[in-house]
C-alpha cells in the first residue's frame, strides 16, 4: 500500500512539475527574434593542454608529403 502512495505522489510530483515549467510567454516568437537578433556563429576557442607537449611537432600526413 505504501509503494502505490508513493508511486501516485511521485506522478503528481512529474505533472506538478510540467504545470510550473510549462511557463506563460507575453511575447509573441517575432518578437524574441528581432530582440536576439541574427547574431554571429563563434569560432572555437583554443585552449592550451599540458598533454601538447608530448605531441609530435608534426603531423604525419606532413611527414609522409616530406617523403615523397
Amino acid at each position: 500500500m505504501i509503494e502505490f502512495i508513493y508511486v501516485v505522489v511521485g506522478i503528481l510530483a512529474v505533472i506538478f512539475g510540467f504545470y510550473l515549467g510549462r511557463g506563460t510567454y507575453s511575447q509573441s516568437i517575432e518578437e524574441v527574434e528581432e530582440r536576439m537578433g541574427k547574431g554571429k556563429p563563434r569560432r572555437a576557442k583554443r585552449h592550451f593542454m599540458w598533454l601538447n607537449y608530448m605531441r609530435p611537432e608534426d603531423r604525419a600526413s606532413k611527414r609522409r608529403r616530406r617523403e615523397q
